[in-house]
């Protein structure tokens, strides 16, 4: 007697679960910008910092799941590298735009990967979002650029360039996550958060290894350090450390699972789109983590609102008129 086969999932619920996920992300980048701008307020080198962070997430995740059957074959495709340094890239690049502008600012310039995401798509991939959703992708784009009115751009340009470099990291991570095959093949929860743990795990060890002997440079003399060159010292500061078992066992372990699965079931331009609410997010966390004394910043800067519902308005838009 043959065997039923088992029901292929709902897409409705599939795609209500996918928006859910992706809110919880908003959330949890909240979280994260506050934790970052913490970090860097004790002295965590940016670089040496989110990458002890990935690492230590993807044991987390591995130690939970178990390698799998083939784990050398997933971290070995080319796809988990595309992924990897366009989660690295983003990641870094994140940390380094706090060096200037503040969480919300720089979830505002963040922004701007939803009109690239677009674009991007369109050329690459022939997906046509329709002329509602070109029109919301400009509107996001302009609130973006109001922050041109409100940074001062002779000591915070730095951070923007840092921010355009985040947001085509963005659209690397997501567009290389929607076509991963273990990733699109990989149903359950379990199995999502393994093929996240392996991704991270080798791409996260193949950039220490790149730290480690630019360290070893500047030790050596040959190399200053810098905010893209740890020292030695860097490697085994103590607040880095705690910090980052904090953010990477809590908060990358919970945001890498969210991205990876969610980018799947509502497609990355979807994905990135519901990014618009966290300049708005993290500007109420980043009010809440100040008044606590956790961060020094602005409670809350008015001045940037206009660009936030900006962003939000015309990704609004774009959901409701781009064309699947």
């Amino acid at each position: 007697m043959q065997k039923p086969s088992p029901p292929h999932p709902d897409p409705r619920a599939e795609r209500i679960s996918g928006w859910i996920e992706a809110g919880l992300y908003v959330l949890t980048i909240a979280i994260l910008s506050v934790s970052n701008a913490f970090a860097i307020s004790q002295g965590a080198h940016p670089i040496v910092f989110i990458l002890y962070s990935l690492v230590i997430s993807a044991v987390g995740m591995l130690i939970y799941t178990g390698p799998g059957n083939e784990p050398i074959r997933v971290m070995l495709n080319p796809l988990s590298w595309f992924v990897g340094l366009g989660v690295i890239g983003v990641e870094v690049s994140f940390c380094l735009i706090l060096l200037t502008l503040s969480p919300a600012e720089a979830n505002i310039i963040l922004r701007l990967s939803i009109p690239l995401a677009l674009l991007l798509g369109w050329i690459i991939f022939r997906r046509s979002p329709g002329t509602g959703a070109w029109i919301g992708a400009a509107i996001v784009a302009a609130g973006v650029g109001s922050l041109l009115f409100t940074v001062d751009l002779s000591t915070q340009a730095i951070g923007l360039f840092y921010g355009v470099i985040a947001a085509a990291s963005i659209c690397l991570r997501g567009f290389a996550s929607e076509f991963h095959p273990w990733n699109r093949a990989a149903r359950s929860v379990f199995e999502k958060i393994r093929i996240t743990g392996l991704v991270v795990l080798v791409t996260g060890f193949a950039g220490l290894f790149l730290v480690g002997l630019a360290a070893t440079l500047v030790g050596l003399g040959f190399a200053e350090r810098s905010n893209l060159l740890p020292a030695p010292a860097d490697l085994w500061h103590w607040p880095t450390i705690v910090l980052a078992l904090f953010v990477g066992s809590m908060i990358f372990a919970t945001m890498s699972y969210l991205q990876f699965s969610s980018v799947v079931k509502i497609q990355t331009e979807n994905f990135i789109a519901t990014s618009a609410f966290m300049p708005l997010a993290a500007a109420l966390v980043q009010s809440l983590a100040v008044s606590l004394g956790i961060i020094d910043a602005v409670v809350f800067d008015w001045r940037l609102l206009p660009g936030i519902l900006l962003i939000i308005a015309g990704v609004m838009l774009l959901i409701a008129t781009r064309r699947s």
